[in-house]
């Protein structure tokens, strides 16, 4: 497919530009963006001149049937010995490999075997590419995206009196299942003062007729993801609820009327947060501002005040300002957002 060609000539001329000839990808989701194999125990060699795809005999047959542009390597001892002869048949000397990824053990045995070629570290080298979606990715999104919102009214549905917080998290994973998806992690519902832990786990806690109940929930769906939450009222809503709600919906909307291509991805966290400070709740918002969304749930970029990274058209993320008071319970408000080439789109609305 073409965006797999697009792909991997981009890693080509990365390739080039770091002055390696040849990068060796292990890291499963990366091996999946390049070549669009789902399996397991797969790992890919890209070189200027050819593509090499090793795996073993399990996944050999799917391999040579679904892959295009792929020399498939068969591994018959070890995985050590098939690289070797790889690397000694293309003459290679300067190797790039993910270094967040491969153990160094494993690195340390692969060096013996190589040598004279040399292993280079490198880090995000694939992940930085995959910050940007393109046409087809930003499609299969709003896919995931559209399947998670319908769970989600459907969840909202089940919420009455008695009925705890596991109840709702697993008919959730239950119902993407049915859709043919999965939940891309375990669905959050948390009750009153559980609200407070950000990654609150469903529990026996149960739902009254004047509860406040936080959910996280997204899906998989053809490989991409969504992620989102929402609070939801029965009954009264308690005061000190109702303002920190006030609060962090209007940081959000801060935020999101900053994004744009071009503008730091610090100054965008720091809309959110600044206004959340000047509250004085400051204390009660410890984690980033969001995070990028694709293959992975919790991608490149993260939207921190850390990142001094600007927006780049393409790019999608969560965008989830917070307050958790301990004892009292929490309200997050998680949106996913598109960069386009002007502005932004909020998707998950």
């Amino acid at each position: 497919m073409a965006e797999y060609r697009y792909r991997l000539q981009y890693l080509k001329d990365e390739i080039r530009k770091r002055s390696l000839d040849s990068f060796f990808v292990t890291n499963k989701i990366n091996v999946s963006y390049l070549s669009g194999f789902g399996g397991e125990d797969a790992m890919v060699l890209i070189t200027p001149g050819r593509n090499y795809f090793i795996t073993d005999s399990r996944y050999t047959e799917e391999a040579r049937k679904t892959l295009k542009g792929f020399s498939i390597e068969t591994v018959t001892s070890t995985t050590y010995e098939t690289l070797k002869a790889v690397v000694s048949k293309e003459g290679l000397r300067m190797i790039g490999f993910e270094s967040m990824d491969l153990a160094h053990e494993v690195v340390r045995r692969l060096k013996t075997k190589i040598r004279p070629a040399r292993f280079v570290a490198t880090k995000n080298f694939i992940e930085t590419k995959r910050a940007i979606k393109d046409k087809e990715e930003i499609a299969l999104i709003k896919k995931a995206i559209s399947c998670a919102k319908t769970t989600l009214r459907a969840m909202a549905n089940r919420l009455r009196p008695g009925v705890s917080e596991s109840d709702i998290s697993r008919y959730a994973e239950i119902d993407f299942l049915k859709k043919g998806a999965r939940a891309a992690f375990l669905p959050i519902v948390a009750v009153g003062k559980n609200s407070s832990k950000p990654h609150a786990r469903p529990g026996n806690a149960r739902i009254s007729a004047s509860s406040f109940v936080m959910i996280d929930v997204g899906c998989t769906l053809n490989g991409y993801n969504s992620d989102l939450t929402r609070m939801f009222f029965l009954g009264r809503i308690k005061d000190s609820i109702k303002k920190i709600y006030g609060i962090v919906h209007h940081a959000q909307a801060r935020a999101i009327s900053m994004i744009r291509p071009g503008v730091k991805i610090a100054d965008v966290d720091s809309a959110a947060r600044s206004f959340i400070d000047e509250q004085g709740y400051g204390k009660y918002f410890g984690h980033a501002l969001g995070h990028g969304v694709g293959l992975e749930v919790h991608e490149q970029p993260t939207i921190s005040r850390l990142n001094t990274d600007v927006l780049r058209a393409g790019m999608v993320f969560t965008v989830e300002p917070a307050i958790y008071i301990p004892n009292v319970g929490g309200v997050r408000i998680e949106d996913m957002v598109l960069v386009t080439k002007d502005g932004c789109e909020v998707l998950t609305r």
